[in-house]
């Protein structure tokens, strides 16, 4: 009976072994370099960026860069998927990285400009949009970003004109569109305004920040009604993904609301 027990404890005991060995050796194989496999994880990964599913983008990134480590494009990835889950100064370490790999590519320059005016470091915002513009005129990111800090600093009609010019270029850009509809707030031309956040939802109905912008101009007009209800849309667009800031954001204005 003893020996018996002892074979199955040892059978046991090589059985996981085997297994581990069999883990260890698959996990070798997912950092084994070849093109293909670099292509395969960037293309996995950005999928998942357009899923929406930024923890999964964010591991597979990980996955590629320790696969293909001078891979500026898989960089600048990785920054966005730690930029939907608001961890900016990450974002911003491996934009770095990507422009120090390869300063020629002008979405490196574009997308850091974002980060940084999300910080509100607006001169350094402009000085990568201007970077990203002699390198692509076509960049529209640059133009939208270049547009919204020349509405901070108050040179509405230039703003306007380089919402157009990212509009020719992207005419189906909800973004562009949702940030024109903020320039145009601050101008006090609030039809203008609603009729561009009404074409940013029509183009993209799963962001949040569309409808929560939107019903604070529903409440403004006196239309609460309204605007209860693209607050109640926003909370349930922003828990999937979760966005929790987000989503206190608009329970935050819903309570006000109803509480008037």
């Amino acid at each position: 009976m003893k020996l018996r027990i002892l074979l199955l404890t040892l059978l046991l005991f090589f059985a996981c072994s085997a297994n581990e060995e069999a883990n260890i050796q698959s996990e070798q194989e997912i950092y084994e370099y070849s093109p293909q496999a670099s292509l395969d994880l960037y293309v996995s990964a950005n999928r998942f960026l357009d899923q929406r599913n930024y923890k999964e983008a964010e591991k597979t990134f990980k996955k590629l860069l320790i696969l293909d480590p001078k891979f500026s494009k898989a960089w600048e990835g990785y920054a966005d998927s730690m930029l939907l889950q608001n961890d900016l100064e990450s974002a911003i370490n491996h934009l770095d990285q990507a422009i120090s790999l390869n300063p020629l590519i002008s979405s490196h320059y574009s997308k850091k400009s974002l980060v940084l005016y999300y910080l509100e470091d607006f001169q350094a915002a402009e000085e990568y949009t201007l970077k990203a513009l002699e390198l692509e005129e076509s960049d529209a990111r640059a133009l939208i970003v270049l547009g919204s800090i020349k509405t901070h600093n108050g040179f509405f009609e230039e703003s306007e004109d380089i919402f157009q010019r990212a509009l020719n270029l992207e005419p189906d850009d909800s973004s562009i569109y949702f940030w024109r509809a903020k320039t145009y707030i601050k101008m006090s031309n609030f039809q203008s305004a609603m009729s561009d956040f009404n074409k940013s939802i029509e183009l993209d109905r799963s962001q949040p920040a569309y409808y929560i912008e939107r019903a604070l101009l529903y409440k403004f007009f006196g239309e609460i009604d309204k605007a209860i209800l693209d607050l109640k849309e926003a909370i349930e667009v922003a828990k999937n993904p979760r966005n929790q800031q987000l989503i206190n954001k608009a329970s935050s204005i819903l309570e006000d609301i109803e509480n008037q």
